[in-house]
């Protein structure tokens, strides 16, 4: 058998060509970190790497152990000296096995382990021996409510305990912890002074764990003024610096809460309360804007944003400029521009007097928009697209952004409580350390509540505000255009507070800004639309009837005449459904000439109909259809003034004029997602 194959054997590897690879002591058998070679000028004729940790001359002395490399010589100049020498004890101070320390003259210190052969000899290996820690009957007989010390290496055991401490420690040369060394320190308080390395930080890691476990407290204590990779050896302070270091680790003062000193406030002026809109939206808070889909929120923030860059009153209310920010995790760049274009016409400004002052984001279509996320437990963690926003806000010096919306920013269930005030509260303080106000865009449930899930998104925000179009008393929406603003929550102003405003030309206006042919526009369109409704509603009642009418005004079954005196009909009278008639023959949505019914012998009677390529509903006269925002205000056009309705004209900047004074109160609006935000 070769040299190679001795050593494969002895250490439980196999040869690879000229080497043999094998565990590392204190390794898995299935390890292969260490490598030795033969080398006729390398000591011992054998060359040992190890690159998992291992010491080159304690393996040699393992296979010196496993009679595979002869003993070294023990005399002579330039020999190897026993320095010192530590003895691990059990309970009873029996002796279990003892390391070495040894130095060379020429090369690194080593470390060897030694058990008793039990005829007052030593084995030159640990074998099987019981794996104990180091001073270990000290420590059992130490007072229990004693702080332990706990480190890597006999050494520095002896000098803490030379300190006047109970110390402990694991062998040096072993660099182990093994889980049962915990069980000699259930219920005591152990301070671990780990290296300042990186093994070091894990060693201390692994016991904090185990000892916990176990029952007991362990803290891990960094000593100051350690050089890398130094110790308590290292450490030059006194016994009485080092029990203040643990004993303030151990028993950190109490972390109070912040108490404000009322004394000094006496004498000073209570500090006015800022506002980023005066009296709705608080500086240094969030805002939580809510109401229904195509209300116009979208639009509302982006003019608030766009007011509050130009210091321009918003719809009459004083404004705090500062720059702004809106961000839409729903509308891309080209619906941003084209909504930007209408209001800046609206303000009388100019899309370059922004510059820096007014920053829009688009978000939409992007994953990964939620701000923070929650676990099992309810925790929250901030996300990569929180710390953006952050360092967004610092490096602009935002001091007002409008987040749309909370469905794609929260991540959290709307209906648990702590979820929502998390969240929240994630937004004040976003609000307190960027010194800004923010606004964040939500939505009303199903059930007609003015925000939706939990009561935590009325009760975590200081400023709730609602935006709808305003409904007669049988929830009817008679002017589409109108815009009602309302403060539904208000811990720094008037709850309830409203304001009135008009959708105009893809932007808000005050009511006494709109053309004066503007509410005739809209009352003509609104009683053309009645009328083309109910003309529908009496021809599909005749059709139903089997009765065919007619255009023709000489004929008896004239439609007009018919319907004005059908109980259907009331109380429209003939000149109104001839007006309704005309205009439904003008749009294409009836056809004279179109089968009714069949007769017995199944011939056609023929008469006024529904157009075959059109569904039975009421159409828009072009007056009505001018005034009503898109069913899809999102859909990219080419021409903005293509979708705008035909009026005459507008005053410029009329979007920041006050309303007519109609009473002290203000009204305030919501979002739109889809209908009249542009």
């Amino acid at each position: 058998m070769t040299e190679l194959h001795k050593i494969a054997a002895a250490m439980g590897g196999e040869v690879k060509g000229d080497k043999v690879l094998f565990p590392t002591p204190g390794h898995s058998k299935k390890d292969r970190g260490s490598i030795a070679s033969i080398c006729p000028d390398a000591p011992d004729g054998v060359l040992i790497h190890s690159f998992n940790g291992g010491d080159p001359l304690a393996i040699k002395d393992e296979m010196r152990a496993r009679g595979v490399l002869p003993e070294r010589a023990t005399s002579g100049r330039g020999d190897w000296r026993i320095i010192s020498t530590h003895e691990f004890t059990d309970e009873s101070g029996a002796v279990l096995y003892r390391t070495r320390r040894h130095e060379h003259p020429a090369r690194p210190k080593r470390y060897t382990v030694e058990r008793p052969d039990g005829r007052g000899g030593w084995l030159d290996k640990i074998g099987d021996a019981r794996r104990v820690l180091y001073r270990l009957p000290e420590l059992l007989a130490s007072d229990a409510a004693e702080t332990v010390f706990l480190v890597e290496g006999e050494r520095k055991a002896d000098k803490l305990a030379s300190m006047g401490f109970t110390a402990t420690a694991i062998a040096f040369g072993s660099k182990s912890w093994r889980k049962h060394y915990a069980e000699a320190l259930a219920g005591r308080c152990v301070a671990i002074l780990p290296d300042n390395d990186e093994p070091g930080q894990a060693f201390a890691t692994e016991a904090r764990g185990d000892i916990e476990r176990a029952g007991g407290k362990a803290v891990l204590v960094d000593l100051p003024g350690l050089p890398p990779k130094g110790d308590i050896i290292d450490w030059n302070g006194s016994a009485a610096e080092l029990r203040s270091i643990v004993d303030a680790t151990v028993n950190p003062p109490p972390d109070l809460l912040p108490l404000v000193d009322i004394a000094a406030w006496q004498g000073l002026e209570a500090p006015a309360r800022q506002w980023a809109l005066t009296d709705w939206i608080p500086a240094r808070q969030a805002t939580y804007l809510t109401g229904p889909g195509s209300a116009g929120k979208s639009l509302l923030a982006q003019q608030l944003c766009t007011c509050i860059a130009a210091r321009l009153p918003f719809l009459g209310v004083e404004t705090q400029q500062a720059t702004a920010i809106y961000i839409t995790c729903e509308d891309d760049e080209d619906e941003l521009h084209r909504r930007q274009k209408a209001i800046c016409e609206a303000l009388g400004v100019r899309l370059s007097d922004l510059a820096g002052k007014l920053h829009l984001v688009s978000l939409a279509s992007e994953i990964g928009n939620e701000l923070a996320t929650f676990d099992v437990n309810g925790k929250l963690a901030l996300s990569s697209r929180y710390r953006a926003l952050s360092a967004t806000l610092e490096h602009t010096g935002a001091g007002f952004v409008a987040l749309d919306n909370v469905a794609h920013l929260f991540a959290g269930n709307e209906n648990i409580r702590n979820h929502v005030a998390a969240f929240c509260g994630l937004l004040n303080r976003l609000a307190q350390e960027s010194d800004s106000a923010i606004l964040f865009l939500g939505h009303p449930n199903k059930a007609g509540d003015s925000f939706s899930g939990s009561t935590a998104w009325e009760n975590q925000v200081r400023s709730r505000l609602f935006l709808e179009t305003p409904k007669d008393k049988e929830g009817e929406a008679s002017d589409l255009d109108a815009r009602m603003l309302t403060r539904g929550k208000a811990n720094y102003a008037k709850a309830g507070a409203r304001l009135d405003f008009r959708w105009h030309r893809w932007a808000f206006v005050t009511p006494n800004n709109v053309p004066p042919d503007y509410y005739a526009e809209c009352q003509a369109a609104s009683i053309a639309a009645s009328e083309n409704e109910r003309f529908l509603k009496c021809l599909a009642k005749a059709t139903a009837e089997k009765r065919a009418v007619s255009p023709s005004k000489s004929a008896s079954n004239y439609a007009p005449r018919t319907f004005a005196i059908m109980p259907t009909g009331k109380p429209y009278t003939e000149k109104q459904f001839e007006a309704a008639m005309q205009r439904l023959l003008h749009l294409g949505t009836i056809e004279n000439g179109m089968r009714v019914y069949q007769r017995d012998n199944r011939a056609w009677v023929t008469g006024l109909g529904v157009a075959p390529t059109l569904a039975p509903t009421p159409a828009q006269t072009p007056a009505q259809s001018c005034t009503n925002p898109p069913a899809n205000p999102h859909k990219p056009c080419t021409d903005l003034h293509a979708l705008t309705p035909p009026y005459t004209t507008y005053k410029p900047g009329a979007a920041t004029e006050p309303p007519a004074p109609d009473d002290d109160d203000i009204i305030w609006d919501d979002d739109g997602e889809d209908g009249s935000d542009g």
